[in-house]
């Protein structure tokens, strides 16, 4: 008898559930669900249990209780998986980070090589370039802000890391999180509490704001909220989404979250946003499916609505700023660091040109300064310097000077060193006039490195431009 009674109930639940499935809202007596949209086949979907789950079409009024040709998840007293859409295909993920499960053709594929880690409940996970991410969680006593992902090719998740780990947000679970290209925004959550010994329960909520740059990996501070009423109540079941280019996030009200312009807009309908959950954005139709509880919070007893998102939001009610005053380091900072490179590329391009202004070149076998050709040189002086651009980038020894000059002259060598002192003098002077600089700054002098008794002399190239 008792199994008979067995089989009649459980008849009795799938003929109500069945009934109740044929209206545009789906009601159900189990509130551990998960919805997803699959876009190829343009259906809604619940996941309620492991017999049965539901569909229903973009443009169908009925929803359909089908049972499941074949399923590997593993039987549980909730619904620990995540669901996600990736280029047509459906996949539920351990909400825990680890297996993952594909949903085709009414049965659920298990595909991966991994295992329940346990060690992510809670993370933000989020699609990005078409690959599963996890993002933070709690797990084995301990907050986390690592980052995974899970590689399709091997199976396998990886640990993702960061390039500062100087500058990185808090451990957390139950934070709230968007996608915009490929910045990951991060918003509030639970962390260690120090203030207690228990390692188990609620931690410390946090209120701060951060941006991941998913291609460079670094993470930026953005600032702390302004009204932490925004994130009053954080759990699993409450989900932050995206309608089109604007994120939102469900507690008490609706919150549209602008971190461009540092904005929020609050939306209001009385109960009605505390008791969804489940949020889902239908992009197509610019619809949202989601669970309604009941405000019995002893009754299991949950509804899944799907109505135009303007009908769902309502109207802004009123617009405060996002985060809490004005990030100093993280604007001014950038400001500074922009405003010195200004100026030092300014102050380098002034002396250069001063530098350039103030030289002596040497073209068509006259030297010039400023574009104007120097005239007062005398014809040894005029060689002498030819001689010194000729060895432009060589150190010229001093009795290579004198033999330059001395052109087979009989004279003797001490005689020929003090010529070669008058020509090098009277340069020097017409030179540093023409410069308004000291003769000493016009040539550069080294000893030898064979043999340090030699003296060598080359042009300043601060001054002379070859």
């Amino acid at each position: 008898m008792k199994i008979y009674r067995l089989y009649f109930t459980v008849i009795l639940s799938i003929c109500f559930t069945f009934l109740s499935a044929q209206n545009r809202t789906l009601e159900l007596k189990n509130s551990d669900i998960q919805i997803g949209i699959d876009y190829k086949n343009k259906d809604y979907l619940v996941f309620n249990g492991f017999e049965v789950f539901y569909k229903k079409s973009f443009q169908s009024q009925e929803w359909k209780i089908i049972p499941y040709k074949y399923n590997e998840l593993p039987k549980t007293k909730d619904f620990p998986y995540n669901f996600f859409n990736i280029k047509g295909k459906n996949y539920l993920v351990y909400s825990g980070c680890g297996e993952i499960y594909e949903f085709k053709n009414d049965s659920i594929i298990r595909i991966d090589n991994s295992f329940q880690h346990k060690n992510q409940f809670g993370s933000c996970s989020f699609v990005y370039n078409d690959e599963i991410y996890y993002f933070g969680g709690y797990g084995l006593f301990t907050y986390k802000n690592i980052l995974t992902k899970f590689d399709f090719k091997t199976k396998e998740w990886e640990l993702i890391k960061y390039n500062n780990y100087k500058n990185i947000p808090q451990p957390r679970d139950k934070a709230i999180s968007f996608i915009k290209g490929d910045n990951l925004y991060l918003l509030s959550g639970y962390s260690e509490n120090y203030d207690t010994d228990q390692v188990t329960g609620v931690g410390k909520q946090l209120f701060d704001i951060w941006k991941l740059n998913l291609k460079t990996k670094v993470w930026k501070y953005l600032g702390d909220l302004k009204d932490k009423s925004i994130v009053s109540t954080l759990a699993d079941n409450s989900n932050s989404y995206q309608n089109q280019n604007n994120f939102y996030y469900d507690s008490n009200y609706i919150f549209q979250l602008d971190f461009k312009n540092n904005k929020v807009n609050y939306f209001k309908q009385e109960n009605k946003f505390f008791l969804s959950g489940f949020e889902k954005y239908n992009l197509e139709n610019n619809e949202i499916i989601y669970s309604q509880k009941s405000t019995d919070l002893s009754i299991r007893d949950i509804k899944i609505i799907i109505e135009p998102f303007d009908n769902y939001s309502g109207k802004i009610i009123k617009t405060e700023n996002l985060v809490s005053g004005f990030n100093f380091n993280y604007t001014l900072i950038p400001l500074v660091i922009l405003l010195g490179l200004i100026i030092l590329y300014l102050t380098k391009k002034r002396k250069q040109k001063m530098v350039f202004e103030n030289c002596i070149t040497y073209k068509n076998n006259t030297f010039f300064h400023q574009n104007k050709p120097i005239n007062n040189l005398s014809i040894d002086e005029i060689n002498l310097l030819s001689f010194f651009f000729s060895n432009y980038n060589n150190p010229i020894q001093m009795n290579e000077v004198v033999d330059f000059l001395s052109k087979n002259d009989d004279t003797s060598y001490n005689t020929l060193t003090k010529k070669k002192d008058t020509i090098l003098n009277s340069l020097k002077q017409k030179l540093a006039f023409v410069l308004d600089i000291n003769e000493e700054d016009l040539f550069i002098y080294q000893k030898n490195n064979e043999d340090k008794r030699i003296k060598e002399i080359q042009l300043n190239p601060q001054y002379f431009i070859n």
